[in-house]
């Protein structure tokens, strides 16, 4: 029931059911009241030719035996006329009906005045005295003697006899006939109505299935996580979370042109001052060249050298995030061993750590260690993490490289026992070319990009690295690889 169609179906269905039972009722009041009048108009007079017969009340005392005389000729000419003689007040003086039967008292006289009125409205009905709960079509004259008014004739033309034959033909034909057409109707009109809908939501539904696929692609959400309901609601909620979606992209991307536009500042400034300090000593030298001792210009030349290096650190983290930025880099997902390039990787630190006096340990797995991800990628992810950590731990101090296990996945650990981070640092570290307060001493060659482009690596891995850093006692930074099956 969520499409459109089906719900204007039911619609329509509902609808023409309340229809039709009104037009049922409709039909049957109209056919009860043109029977009524029907039967009034063709009847009417039956009262009047009873009381012209014979004088059927003379100084308030009735004729007993011609009221049932007369009566019963009525009754051969209609079968279902009941008579009934009044008094002025509408008291019932005789009738030709079964001693056994129930009979009311009293006639109320205010239709029967009407009736008797010239141009009277018709139908008129009043009550039937055999049934005190029904009012029927009914004739009425008065009764007069020597220019006085002594009663009135009342004949019921619709009695229990009229009763019985209009059950007993509703039951077998009339009720049947009716409802027989009223459903036919009905299907029809609903058939004709479905048609009708078919053909015009077909478009509205071809839209909303492009919507769906379109808000697929925007969203990224899966097909069976998207609102169902009619077309209308679903292309109400698909512009809602598309408008939504894009308004967090402008906002995205407004950040991200200021994130640029700090970037190039802070890049001006890092680059600004490694090419004056080349280009100085390079000054130096040209002038002073005949001044210089040997040890002043292999001192100037190194120092020059170690600014050159510090410059295409920079430019070359520069170029590597501007392609991770770009989505240029597509991970190559592999299978390959996580021990061996923990110990590979940590093979290239060795002499740096035993240069600054820095113990580096390897705690790794027994087995099969072997993960799904871009190699290539992994080993960058640990240069950096690795580098990073031996840098900022001091004399005497320890770096630990550690691999475990957890719900099926590798989880990998490198924790040193450096200055720590501040926790009103930690959120930013990943920004780009951020710079803890106390790594000025410790990272004097870095670019400052490192851990901006550990994040992007691992995010197009769709892992979260995750950092704990207490000051004076050191930091730890973990992420997750999924085993390879």
């Amino acid at each position: 029931m969520n499409s459109l169609n089906k719900k204007l179906s039911l619609a329509l269905m509902a609808l023409l059911l309340i229809l039709g039972v009104f037009l049922a009722l409709i039909t049957r009041y109209a056919s009860v009241q043109y029977n009524l009048e029907m039967t009034q108009r063709l009847n009417g007079s039956i009262a009047m030719y009873v009381a012209a017969e014979e004088q059927l009340i003379q100084n308030g005392v009735h004729n007993e035996a011609a009221i049932k005389r007369l009566a019963e000729r009525a009754m051969v000419i209609n079968p279902t006329v009941e008579v009934y003689l009044l008094d002025n007040q509408g008291k019932i003086l005789s009738h030709n009906l079964p001693a056994s039967a129930e009979v009311q008292t009293r006639i109320p006289l205010q239709n029967i005045t009407e009736f008797l009125q010239p141009n009277s409205h018709r139908p008129l009905v009043n009550l039937d005295p055999r049934s005190p709960n029904s009012e029927k079509a009914f004739s009425a004259a008065k009764v007069t003697f020597n220019g006085q008014d002594e009663g009135y004739v009342y004949a019921i033309l619709g009695g229990q006899t009229y009763e019985a034959l209009v059950k007993d033909i509703s039951k077998n034909f009339v009720l049947k006939v009716a409802l027989a057409a009223i459903i036919a109707v009905l299907l029809f009109g609903f058939f004709i109505g479905v048609l009708m809908f078919v053909k015009l939501t077909k478009p509205l539904s071809q839209l909303t299935a492009k919507v769906r696929n379109f808000q697929h692609q925007i969203t990224g959400e899966k097909a069976s996580k998207l609102k169902t309901g009619d077309e209308i609601s679903v292309l109400s909620s698909a512009f809602s979370q598309m408008g939504q979606k894009i308004n967090s992209q402008m906002k995205q991307i407004q950040a991200s042109d200021q994130n640029r536009r700090d970037l190039i500042t802070n890049v001006s400034h890092d680059l600004r001052t490694p090419l004056a300090a080349i280009q100085g000593y390079i000054d130096t030298l040209s002038i002073k060249d005949h001044a210089l001792n040997e040890h002043q210009r292999a001192n100037y030349l190194a120092t020059a050298s170690k600014h050159c290096m510090r410059l295409n650190s920079l430019v070359n983290d520069l170029f590597e995030l501007s392609k991770l930025d770009s989505l240029a880099v597509k991970p190559t997902i592999e299978a390959f061993s996580m021990s061996e390039l923990i110990q590979d990787v940590s093979m290239e630190f060795k002499w740096q750590a035993q240069q600054r006096n820095v113990a580096l340990q390897i705690d790794l797995l027994p087995g099969n260690t072997d993960v799904m991800a871009d190699i290539g990628l992994m080993q960058r992810v640990l240069e950096n993490l690795i580098g990073n950590a031996i840098k900022h731990t001091p004399e005497n101090g320890k770096v630990l490289l550690k691999l475990n296990q957890d719900s099926g996945q590798f989880n990998i650990i490198i924790r040193d026992t450096g200055r720590g981070i501040s926790q009103k640092e930690l959120p930013f570290i990943f920004d780009r070319l951020y710079r803890a307060d106390n790594s000025s001493n410790y990272a004097q060659n870095s670019s400052g990009l490192g851990l901006t482009i550990v994040k992007k690596i691992l995010e197009l891995h769709h892992s979260k690295i995750k950092v704990v850093s207490q000051l004076k006692k050191g930091t730890q930074f973990s992420f997750r690889l999924p085993m390879a099956v």
